[in-house]
């Protein structure tokens, strides 16, 4: 039986950058006025005695300040993954349904995101941040290992396809944070796209498992726009992420022949209540409209330049991770 997920949107992410090394005196600098009754040999000894007494200190007061630096974000070292699998353990056992199960991972989840709120700087929630990443992991695991007990003949193909889309996350996260490549908020970013890549997973290996057990009032929960358009393993897709205003959304798309568009979009409703969102490229050459589903996105091009794309055609990308 060949299944293909249906997916709906931080991996342990180490922490970028450190503590920079305050810089040592010139060493042109003089620390000491000669005098013509001191032997030239006696005043550079004193100088050069001088600056190395300089310099240890400076490196003393380095180490100090490292020490306490890295005392300082201790507290947020704490290794929750025991205590996750513990919790996930919990909530399969007593949700009573898929559709519980879920709307209670996704409160736990909401519990160790606040770590990251409530941290005080950014070097300390980019530590922290990774615990919502395991949380959705641990649920995929637990989903994969009761499809294996309840379809153990098709557990293998049903796997193997989980695995090479496991593979593929990180650069699905990657791509998704292209816009914070280079900033400091970089691994916070990543490690929420890596997060939310298993969370879509996650309803997808709910939906099959429920089709096994015969869970006929599950239901998958809503889910936005944002997401991972079209082939995970190759270069065609589309990627939809919150914009910085509300209701509005920042999209990139990359075509098989390496063009891509990058832009914004918000949405708009057809009389008939179909809603879309309405594209608009950054250099102005390009408008098109976005229809998305579980299945996919259609990019509808209505005016272009014809530099990247041909006015009044449909690009399509298959599925949504």
């Amino acid at each position: 039986m060949k299944k293909k997920f249906v997916v709906a949107a931080l991996a342990a992410v180490l922490v970028m950058g450190g503590c920079g090394k305050e810089a040592s005196p010139s060493q042109d600098s003089q620390l000491f006025e000669e005098t013509g009754d001191a032997p030239q040999e006696e005043a550079d000894s004193s100088e050069t005695g001088d600056k190395a007494e300089n310099e240890d200190n400076t490196e003393a007061n380095t180490e100090t300040e490292t020490e306490e630096t890295s005392d300082e974000y201790a507290a947020y070292a704490e290794d929750y993954t025991k205590t996750i699998k513990s919790e996930i353990a919990e909530i399969t056992t007593g949700s009573g349904s898929l559709t519980n199960e879920l709307a209670s991972v996704n409160e736990l989840y909401d519990k160790y995101d606040e770590l990251r709120m409530n941290a005080p700087d950014q070097t300390a929630m980019n530590i922290v941040c990774q615990w919502g990443t395991v949380v959705w992991q641990e649920e995929v695991k637990s989903l994969l290992e009761r499809i294996e007990e309840s379809d153990p003949e098709n557990y293998k193909e049903i796997l193997t396809e989980y695995e090479n889309w496991e593979s593929y996350v990180p650069d699905m996260a990657d791509k998704m944070s292209y816009e914070y490549v280079d900033g400091s908020i970089y691994p916070t970013i990543r490690s929420y796209n890596t997060a939310m890549r298993y969370k879509n997973e996650a309803y997808g290996l709910a939906s099959v498992l429920s089709e096994f057990t015969g869970e006929v009032t599950f239901t998958i929960p809503e889910s936005s726009y944002v997401g991972y358009y079209g082939d995970y393993a190759g270069d065609n897709y589309l990627i939809i992420n919150e914009g910085m205003e509300s209701g509005s959304y920042s999209i990139l798309v990359h075509f098989d022949d390496s063009k891509e568009l990058m832009g914004w979009g918000s949405t708009y409703e057809y009389p008939d209540g179909t809603e879309v969102i309405l594209f608009n490229s950054d250099d102005e050459t390009v408008k098109a409209t976005i229809e998305t589903s579980a299945l996919g996105a259609d990019f509808y091009v209505s005016e272009t330049d014809g530099s990247v794309v041909e006015p009044e055609m449909v690009y399509s990308f298959t599925f949504k991770y």
